[in-house]
C-alpha cells in the first residue's frame, strides 16, 4: 500500500469575494495546490504555494476539508485546504498559462477537477457566512 502524499492548497477569494484560479501546466484551471516542505505546517505550505505560483500574499481565514484521490500513476494524495484572502497584482510563476479572479459562477464553469468544484462550493458558505469579513 503506497503513502499518502501530504500537501496543501488554498481556495483564495480577493475583497470582492471573487475566486483565484491558475490555469496550469496541463492547462487545466484550478486552484495553487503543492506538496509540504520540511518543517512546514499545512497552512505555512499552503500560502507559500499561492505566493509562489501567484504573487499574491494572502492570508488564511478557515481551514476546509481535506481532497483524497489517487493520480494516473497510482499516488495517493491528500490536499488540505485553508479558505484565504488576498489582493494583489498577479505575476506567474514560470510554466503556468493563466491566473485570475474570477466571480463564483465564472470559477465554476472554468474548473476542470470535480473535487474543486465541491471545495469552491464549501468555500462560498465561508464567505456568505457573517464573521468572514468580506468588507
Amino acid at each position: 500500500m503506497k503513502t499518502p502524499v501530504q500537501g496543501a492548497g488554498g481556495v483564495l477569494f480577493n475583497l470582492e469575494g471573487k475566486v483565484l484560479l491558475i490555469r496550469d501546466r496541463q492547462g487545466y484551471w484550478c486552484f495553487p495546490k503543492g506538496h509540504l516542505d520540511e518543517g512546514e505546517s499545512l497552512e505555512q505550505a499552503a500560502l507559500r504555494e499561492v505566493e509562489e505560483e501567484t504573487g499574491i500574499q494572502a492570508t488564511v481565514r478557515a481551514p476546509l476539508s481535506v481532497t483524497r484521490y489517487r493520480n494516473n500513476k497510482g499516488i495517493e494524495r491528500e490536499i488540505h485546504w485553508f479558505l484565504m484572502e488576498g489582493q494583489g497584482k498577479i505575476r506567474l510563476e514560470k510554466g503556468l498559462h493563466g491566473a485570475g479572479f474570477f466571480d463564483l459562477t465564472e470559477a465554476r464553469r472554468l474548473l476542470a477537477f470535480p473535487e474543486d468544484v465541491g471545495l469552491l462550493e464549501e468555500a462560498s458558505r465561508h464567505v456568505q457566512a457573517p464573521n468572514f469579513g468580506i468588507d
